[in-house]
């Protein structure tokens, strides 16, 4: 991780913080952490054979508390995405990304315990790193992935007294394909193909 992006990213957890002591009991804003796993993939024509992986996504949230049924939900957190790739022993097999990610969401309130927010996200990306088979150590970094990216977040929520519980998924709209070519890596990249993100999630909203 880059110095810039650590020093983005511990400067991200220390708002949670603040965001958290200021947050009043009388607020209408909920003020909190986000924490939750998610399961992130590549898709497009570029790389092939691409798989589930598995990450994790931490940061802010803020939620406009109201009794109309519309409001709406805003994050911002750091998440570690990508893809794994069924390539054989001697081909590309993952590659790990870390993004940071901004979203505001309108949101439809049907009742008290649940909620659908669905809208626009937007994510910079702070590494890129490439594996080849099983190796822990990444081969390549800043593999050429595109450093922004734009995307639609669906997420539903269930409230409870002390939690909220978050399901949600993540389409990215942008080729993120800057200049991605693995030479010497198995399979052939470097054609020019299309990369787009996709990742679900699920987690806990304090």
């Amino acid at each position: 991780m880059s110095t810039k992006t650590y020093i983005f990213f511990v400067g991200l957890l220390l708002t949670c913080g603040v965001a958290i002591a200021q947050n009043g009991a009388n607020s209408p804003y909920k003020l909190g952490i986000k924490t939750s796993i998610n399961l992130s993939t590549m898709l497009g024509s570029e790389l092939e054979n691409p798989r589930p992986k598995y990450g994790y996504t931490a940061g802010a949230h803020l939620i406009k508390q109201n009794k109309k049924n519309w409001t709406y939900y805003a994050e911002a957190a750091a998440s570690f995405r990508g893809a794994r790739f069924n390539n054989g022993d001697t081909g590309y097999s993952k590659i790990a990304s870390f993004y940071v990610d901004a979203a505001f969401l309108p949101t439809y309130k049907p009742n008290d315990n649940s909620s659908v927010s669905f809208g626009p996200y937007g994510s910079f990306l702070g590494l890129s790193s490439l594996f080849v088979g099983d190796q822990r150590k990444s081969e390549l970094n800043d593999i050429g992935i595109a450093p922004f990216d734009a995307g639609l977040a669906t997420y539903y929520h269930i409230h409870k007294k002390l939690v909220i519980y978050q399901f949600g998924v993540k389409v990215g709209i942008l080729d993120v394909n800057d200049s991605v070519n693995f030479e010497g890596y198995f399979p052939e990249t470097g054609n020019g193909g299309s990369i787009t993100n996709l990742s679900f999630e699920i987690g806990l909203l304090f």
